[in-house]
C-alpha cells in the first residue's frame, strides 16, 4: 500500500504514513531544514500526518524553531475548508463515465478483494464499481486508518496548527484544495488503476509502514524516498502518479516558499513551514528546487546543539 501512502494525505486531512512502531524504539531526529535569505528565515519541517501520542514530545529542535516563528505555513488548514465546497469538488471527480464500471479493468482476484472489502465495511459494492480508482484507494486507506491506532489529530501538521492558533500566529496555506485533489484525480486512468491494483494486492501488508516511520524518525530523506520509489521501479505505470503527487507539487510549493524568503528585506521574519515528509525527500524535492533557485537549505538534524532537550 505504498501508493496509498503517497496519495492519501491529499484528500482533506489524511495520512502520509501509518505505522505500528513505537516512538521510543530508535533515535529521534528532527526532519527539518533551515533556509535564510536577506533577513528572512524559513524552517522546513517534514510531517507525518497521523501518529500516536507516544511520538510526543517531539525533538527539542522542532519546538525551539517554532518558538522563533512569526507565522506558520501548511499545505492546507482543515478548519478553513468549506465542507460543502469540498464535497462538491470530490463528487465532480470521483465517478467513472456513464456506462463504465471498474470491474471491466480488474481481474477476478482483485475483484474478490474489493468485494470482501465492501462486505467487511458494509459498503455498497455495486456503487463502488462506478467510482474512479483514485477514490477507491482513498476509501481503502480511510478504513485502514480508522482500524489503526494512528490518528490525524496527532499528526505533526495539526500539532503545530493548534500551537499556532493558541499563540495567535498567522496561518498561511501553500496550496488550495482544488490543487491537491486535482493532483491525484486528474492523473492518467492507467496510473490510477495500477495504484488500485497494487493497493488491493497489498491490503494485508503492514511491514513497510514501520520502515517508513523509521526513515522519518531518523531524518533519512534519501532512505524514505528510495523506499517509496521502489514501487515505481517495480511498476513504471505508477510513475505519472509520483510525478503528479510529488514532483509537480514540489515545484509549486517551492515557488511559494521562495516568496516567503523574499518578503523581508527590511526586517527579519521567520516562517515555520510544515509539509509532508516526502516533499522534502528525493532528487526533485522542495529542498532541491530551492537549491536551484539559489537558496541554501541547511539540515537541522545535523545540528547537535539544536537537538539537546
Amino acid at each position: 500500500m505504498r501508493p496509498q501512502a503517497l496519495f492519501f494525505k491529499f484528500i482533506l486531512v489524511s495520512v502520509l504514513v501509518v505505522a505500528k512502531a513505537q516512538a521510543t524504539t530508535s533515535t529521534y531526529q528532527p526532519f527539518m531544514w533551515q533556509v535564510q535569505n536577506q533577513g528572512a528565515t524559513v524552517y522546513l519541517v517534514g510531517s507525518i500526518h497521523a501518529l500516536t501520542p507516544d511520538f510526543y514530545p517531539l525533538p527539542a529542535a522542532y519546538e525551539k524553531a517554532f518558538q522563533s516563528a512569526d507565522r506558520l505555513a501548511v499545505e492546507l488548514d482543515p478548519e478553513q475548508l468549506d465542507p460543502n465546497q469540498s464535497a462538491r469538488l470530490v463528487q465532480s471527480k470521483m465517478w467513472l463515465p456513464k456506462g463504465v464500471t471498474i470491474d471491466r479493468y480488474l481481474d477476478d482476484k482483485r475483484l474478490t478483494a474489493l468485494q470482501q472489502f465492501a462486505k467487511a465495511n458494509q459498503s455498497d459494492y455495486e456503487r463502488m464499481l462506478h467510482i474512479r480508482p483514485w477514490m477507491l484507494v482513498e476509501q481503502l486507506t480511510q478504513v485502514q486508518l480508522k482500524d489503526s491506532d494512528y490518528q490525524a489529530e496527532y499528526g505533526i501538521d495539526l500539532h503545530f496548527l493548534k500551537l499556532a492558533k493558541q499563540k495567535g500566529l498567522p496561518v498561511l496555506e501553500i496550496e488550495t484544495l482544488s490543487q491537491q485533489i486535482s493532483a491525484i484525480a486528474d492523473t492518467p486512468f492507467q496510473a490510477q488503476l495500477t495504484m488500485l491494483e497494487t493497493s488491493l494486492d497489498q491490503m494485508d501488508d503492514e511491514d513497510y509502514m514501520a520502515k517508513m516511520t523509521e526513515y522519518w524518525r531518523q531524518a533519512d530523506p534519501d532512505g524514505l524516498y528510495q523506499f517509496v520509489y521502489q514501487d515505481v521501479l517495480d511498476n513504471p505505470k505508477l510513475k505519472p502518479m509520483m510525478e503528479a503527487l510529488l514532483d509537480h507539487r514540489n515545484q509549486r510549493m517551492a515557488d511559494v516558499i521562495s516568496i516567503y524568503l523574499g518578503q523581508s528585506p527590511n526586517r527579519s521574519q521567520t516562517t515555520f513551514v510544515v509539509v509532508g515528509a516526502l516533499h522534502l525527500s528525493g532528487p526533485k524535492s522542495i529542498i532541491k528546487e530551492l537549491e536551484q533557485k539559489g537558496f541554501y537549505p541547511r539540515p537541522m538534524f545535523q545540528d547537535k546543539n539544536l537537538q539537546k532537550q
